[in-house]
Parts: structure tokens; sequence; C-alpha cells
């Protein structure tokens, strides 16, 4: 397996008997002024980076997947989704990553309905399919301010393993964020840097996917600045690690992003961490 191809097919993926689930993270982003992203405390029982700060995110579902969708999502065909992501049902990933975020902090994208959120217990419950609630609303997904950021396979050794792409979207909801309480028990505004800083003080507990997304945002003054930077297409760029908890990852630039005691992480990024 080449672990620097960025598009690797996951059944191509080597394995150590556990499943390999797709999965999506949606990273919100507001102006607030200054540049901010969305980030929740996972709960101490979670199945996966239980106790860690992470963003909202999960596994596809099949609804996700459905045919229905065909007629509630504008702003990307069935196409260029698959070509954007190099892989087939690409747009499930978009969905999951927006689905998630009204189950876990009780945020809409992709639609200014924020009567999405009266369904959301029925959503979390798994009473009641997303595509049903769009659709007996009357609703659509408009999926064109919903861009991929990055790629991450989670490595293997622990019990779950994800691939998992990261998609960014600036927040136009006036609702203010609600954890489900289940899953995430906490959730909060914060700017990339500070995150950062009570990462290194010990105060949050982060994994390498978290950490380089921050690291990459920290380095943009504004929203607008970011998605200029996805629309000119970078090419994706190779993550590497030193120490999985106590180190930052490294970037293309970064002065020691070939030094002999890093390895490549089964992780890749489209938007570029501006040198500073």
């Amino acid at each position: 397996m080449n672990n620097l191809d960025p598009w690797i097919a996951r059944n191509d993926l080597e394995t150590d008997g556990i499943p390999i689930i797709p999965a999506a993270t949606m990273i919100l982003l507001d102006d607030r002024p200054d540049l901010q992203v969305l980030m929740l405390l996972r709960n101490d029982a979670s199945g996966f980076v239980a106790s860690h700060t992470i963003f909202p995110g999960g596994a596809i579902e099949q609804d996700d997947r459905s045919s229905t969708w065909d007629s509630l999502i504008s702003g990307l065909t069935n196409k260029e989704a698959d070509e954007q992501l190099r892989t087939e049902e690409a747009r499930s990933y978009w969905i999951a990553a927006i689905r998630e975020t009204i189950e876990e902090v009780g945020v809409v994208v992709g639609s200014h309905e924020d009567e999405l959120l009266e369904d959301r217990k029925s959503l979390e419950n798994g009473t009641v399919n997303f595509s049903q609630i769009v659709a007996q609303r009357q609703l659509s997904l408009n999926l064109s301010g919903v861009k991929p950021i990055s790629r991450w396979i989670t490595p293997k050794g622990g019990p779950r393993r994800y691939d998992t792409y990261f998609f960014a979207a600036q927040s136009r909801s006036p609702i203010t964020p609600r954890v489900d309480g289940k899953e995430a028990v906490e959730v909060f505004w914060i700017t990339p840097s500070d995150a950062l800083q009570k990462w290194e003080a010990g105060e949050l507990t982060m994994i390498s996917p978290t950490l380089a997304t921050l690291q990459q945002l920290q380095t943009y003054r504004n929203t607008d600045e970011i998605f200029s930077a996805l629309e000119s297409k970078p090419l994706p760029e190779n993550i590497r690690i030193i120490d999985e908890s106590n180190a930052l990852p490294l970037f293309p630039n970064d002065h020691n992003y070939k030094a002999s005691y890093t390895w490549s992480a089964l992780g890749w990024t489209w938007l570029p961490k501006k040198v500073q």
C-alpha cells in the first residue's frame, strides 16, 4: 500500500481485522469577528475518542446514500462530488457531515430553515431518516458552501477505524449550538490558536486530525481567506507525525517535516498551512 496516495480506495487499505467505516466531519467556521471554529467535548463513555475535544461528525448511514436525495440537493451533482473525492457515493459524505452537525450540536448547514431542528430528537433516535425530514418539510440542502478540506484514516491498532473526510462550512444559523447530551457534553466557539494553546497547557485532549486542522486554520485571518484557498483547488499534502499525543503534526513547509523520527500519517489536506 502506498501511504502517500491521498486517493487510495478504502478497499485497498491494509487492515487488521477491524472494518474501516466511511465517516464525515464538519469544520464549522465563523468570523465572530475573529475567525473561530465550533468544537465539542466527547462524553467520557464514548466508544471513540472519549473525553476528547473534536469537531462534529460520525459514520455514514444508509440513508445518506439514498437516491431520495437526488431531488433534495442543489449546488453539487453526484458526478461533481465523485470527482472531488475520487470515490463512488461521495455525496453521502456531504450529507452525513450536515446530518451529524444537526444531531450533535443543533446547527443547520446547507439550509436557512432552522425548523429542521424541530426533528432533531427523532433524527438522533433514528426513528426517522434525514431525507424523510427534509422531504416532508419540502426543503432542500445546498451543498455549494460545504467544501472538502482533508481526509483522515484511522491507523491500525485501535478498536475502531474510520475513513473520514473533513468538510469546512461557514455558520449561517443564528441558533446557539446545543449538545445532544449523549456523545457530546459541551460545545463552544474558539479561535484555532486558543484551542492549540489549551491543548499545549493540557486543558484539552485532541488527536492528530484535530490538531492538524487547527494548525491550518490559525494561519488564516477569516473565512473568506479559507474558502478562497480551497477554491484554488490546491494539491493534497500528506501530514507527518512525530508523536500522536505530545507533538503537533507536521506540514511540508515545516523544517523537520522529513526528519527520520517522523512518520507518514494516513492524513492528507487540501487546505495549505500558510507560511507565517
